[in-house]
């Protein structure tokens, strides 16, 4: 077929919240996803499409005209509103593309896709383009709602609803609630909902007392005169929706506008962000510090909304806007009754009040000693650390600690010596065994206790979570304080939110947290590999495989990609991509980590080698556990046994792996080789995983 250029319709689609329906009733889940293939695929043939790939629960579809594309998305929404009904979202663009044999390009896929994204269950949203070839067909009724600024596209785009009985039309003035929203790069859905403003009162007069409580520290005038500027501007982050309720969506909307516009309107000496503005630099996925600096942000306050049982949870966290320290945080649930208001005053403004008097009496503290403090050689002992440690090789990290002592050293009330020795323990102990395992978790818990103390930073938030993680198997802290942590900017070390999902089979959302990391840091291979894994594990191997061969070379020698998707190529059959990944291991990164023995076992069995060779690594992964080493040694060992299919000594080490608590125990759940004694139910692997304990 070659490849050429076509002016097409493109129209993408997508199951709304098919993660927490899947997570709530995976029987349902796969049911809708069943009817919605089958509608799909009946619809698009009657009305000429070509379904170009489908993705996880959404797909990608070309039309030869614009109004095939917009009868048959019609035609779906009609459908999918039969019980048990579907909510898709549908955009819908026309553009020049790039067709080859397998694959379509343009900037027009890129659009069609944004409009989707900022769509409603139940409509049909199409650009402007879609709506000019529809003008000479009365039988079709639209509605412009807005012109958007989309991420990666140059020009705004205009945007129209299809309009019909059986269609959710949004109401413009609902969905775009002020002129500022014209220009934003992605907007979710805007409806009213009197009865839920009612309902939720009592959370929006908390927030709103919250910020009160900031106005009237800032009125007092007991901060730095100079300061005074950065002082009174704060920038109120979107509240993420993390009920697992899609409907919440508006009302989370509605609390931060109703938190920016009150701000606005009734507090005059604190200047409050656009959330236009805000969202700009979200979409583009730059750092809040930037935005903070660029826009003369003193504050950023974050919240998410909660559901458990029948009760409603409100997290906020008020930050230092340049630093990214918290200076206060707590967890509201939903009130109600006469005094609510009072009530909320006295719980939220006074603390707040007071969390910010302490932060900035200690800032003006620390000014003054810093003014006599030369910091140009423990700056220099940092950049040289940091720049060790992302090596992540045993000989750097062993090099990088000693820098970051004498950084302790010289300033022991800066967190960033601490948190670098926490940085080292944590990643050098848990994936690569450098150290002994207990030594690894009590000094990684020992040095973020310190760093946090001193200087509670997003990494610090976000290496706590990773060691409650992997170190303790701590679910219940972990799914409490990643819903809080996962909305911030990745940090660089790895796409944690995408493994994290990976092992715990919450495949969609992996893909999700790769394709941000992905964008924020475009030339590291970890969001890459862990998007291969996720694809992989879910059994599209022909999207993995497809990644595979156009990153396997592009990424060759970082250590996270190889790592991770030698173990896909392994699993996949792929012996020869496999051994070619090995022997880059074994070329570049010499430290006899648990996993490059497993590989090397591995690679020997299936060459038919010596056997006391192959005896020779299982013997050296044997004496790593002994010594009680990090990396996961009794893991590998099982995993090396059940590969020969020696499935009796697999489930020994497998006992021993859980009972160290190897930080690779959490794969339990979806590691490949092990999914014939979960479909078996054998009860030698029930009974570990049932002791697992995984949260729902």
């Amino acid at each position: 077929m070659g490849i050429h250029r076509k002016l097409t319709a493109i129209m993408f689609t997508d199951v709304q919240g098919y993660t927490a329906i899947m997570h709530e009733d995976e029987q349902r889940a796969l049911t809708l996803r069943s009817r919605h293939r089958k509608l799909f695929n009946e619809l698009t043939e009657k009305h000429r499409g070509t379904v170009v790939q489908y993705f996880g629960d959404g797909t990608l579809t070309v039309f030869d005209s614009a109004l095939d594309a917009v009868e048959c998305a019609l035609e779906l929404q009609k459908a999918f509103r039969q019980a048990p009904v579907i909510p898709v979202r549908i955009g819908i663009h026309m553009g020049d593309i790039v067709l080859s044999e397998d694959d379509i390009m343009g900037d027009a896929v890129n659009v069609a896709s944004r409009i989707e994204s900022v769509g409603v269950p139940g409509s049909v949203f199409f650009s402007d383009h879609v709506n000019d070839q529809l003008r000479s067909h009365k039988k079709f009724e639209t509605r412009f709602l807005d012109v958007f600024r989309f991420k990666n596209v140059k020009e705004p785009v205009p945007v129209y609803a299809l309009v019909d009985d059986q269609l959710v039309v949004p109401d413009r003035k609902a969905y775009v609630k002020t002129k500022s929203h014209s220009n934003v790069k992605g907007i979710g859905n805007r409806f009213s909902n009197n009865r839920k403003m009612l309902q939720w009162g009592g959370v929006l007069v908390l927030a709103l007392c919250i910020l009160a409580g900031l106005y009237f520290t800032l009125a007092k005038k007991e901060l730095p005169i100079a300061d005074d500027a950065l002082l009174r501007s704060i920038a109120v982050l979107p509240v993420q929706n993390l009920t697992g309720i899609s409907e919440n969506d508006v009302l989370c909307e509605t609390i931060t506008d109703d938190l920016i516009g009150q701000l606005s309107d009734g507090v005059g000496m604190i200047k409050v962000v656009p959330k236009s503005l805000i969202q700009d630099y979200l979409d583009q996925g730059e750092p809040l510090q930037k935005m903070a600096a660029t826009l003369n942000v003193g504050y950023i306050l974050e919240g998410a909304l909660h559901h458990s049982d029948s009760l409603y949870n409100l997290d906020l966290r008020l930050a230092d806007a340049m630093e990214r320290m918290y200076l206060w945080s707590e967890r509201y649930d939903h009130v109600s009754g006469a005094n609510v208001a009072t009530m909320l005053q006295s719980q939220a403004s006074g603390a707040i009040a007071s969390e910010l008097n302490a932060h900035y009496r200690d800032r003006e503290k620390s000014s003054a000693q810093n003014l006599a403090m030369d910091n140009k050689n423990v700056n220099e002992l940092l950049a040289r650390a940091d720049a060790l440690t992302d090596k992540m090789d045993k000989e750097s990290m062993y090099q990088a600690m000693p820098l970051y002592q004498k950084v302790i050293q010289l300033e022991p009330n800066r967190a960033e010596g601490y948190m670098g020795l926490a940085r080292i323990y944590t990643i050098g102990g848990m994936i690569w065994g450098f150290f002994k395992q207990e030594e690894s978790r009590t000094r990684a818990a020992d040095y973020l206790e310190k760093s946090i103390a001193l200087k509670p930073t997003l990494e610090a938030s976000q290496y706590l979570l990773v060691s409650k993680f992997f170190f303790e198997h701590d679910f219940e802290y972990s799914e409490e304080h990643l819903s809080l942590v996962a909305i911030l900017p990745p940090f660089p070390d790895g796409a944690f939110y995408s493994v994290y999902n990976n092992m715990l089979g919450r495949f969609d959302e992996s893909i999700h947290y790769a394709e941000n990391y992905i964008d924020r840091f475009p030339d590291a291979g970890n969001g890459f590999a862990q998007m291969i894994r996720a694809y992989f594990l879910v059994g599209d191997w022909a999207k993995a495989d497809s990644l595979m061969n156009r990153c396997d070379s592009r990424f060759k020698h970082d250590l996270f990609y190889t790592r991770d998707v030698a173990m896909v190529h392994l699993n996949m059959g792929n012996m020869e991509s496999f051994m070619e990944m090995n022997n880059i291991l074994k070329t570049n990164f010499l430290d006899n980590a648990a996993v490059h023995l497993y590989y090397d076992a591995i690679e020997m069995y299936y060459k038919e080698e010596n056997p006391s060779k192959i005896q020779e690594k299982l013997n050296l992964l044997e004496d790593q556990y002994n010594m009680g080493m990090s990396g996961s040694p009794a893991w590998f060992l099982a995993m090396y046994h059940f590969y020969i299919k020696d499935d009796e000594t697999g489930f020994q080490w497998l006992q021993k792996s859980f009972d160290r608590k190897d930080v690779e125990m959490l794969w339990l759940k979806t590691e490949y080789i092990l999914q014939r004694f979960k479909k078996a139910q054998d009860p030698r692997y029930t009974k570990l995983y049932n002791q697992m304990h995984w949260p729902e």
